[in-house]
């Protein structure tokens, strides 16, 4: 896992993070533009907590949003995202 530093700054939609499993590297990419406030420090030595925990203790980064208008059109909720893995799990 690749982290960004505190105080670094991303635009909506730029890769801010990588993620290398064993076959290949992923960018993470920024929800909305800011500066990075605190990163999870722990996934350092424990990667596999963004599987294990991912609404808990995988978490990547923490961001001061510079504008919150970037996110009103893309975000959808929890339910709508529970209901995308059920109907993703189902193909």
């Amino acid at each position: 896992v690749e982290l960004p530093q505190v105080g670094d700054s991303f635009n909506v939609e730029e890769a801010f993070a990588n993620i290398e499993s064993v076959k290949s590297v992923s960018d993470i990419y920024a929800p909305g533009s800011g500066e990075v406030t605190e990163v999870n420090e722990e996934l350092e030595d424990a990667p596999e907590l963004i599987n294990e925990s991912a609404e808990e203790k995988g978490w990547l980064a923490k961001f001061k949003l510079t504008s919150i208008d970037e996110l009103t059109d893309d975000l959808i909720s929890k339910e709508e995202y529970d209901a995308f893995v059920a109907e993703s799990k189902e193909e």
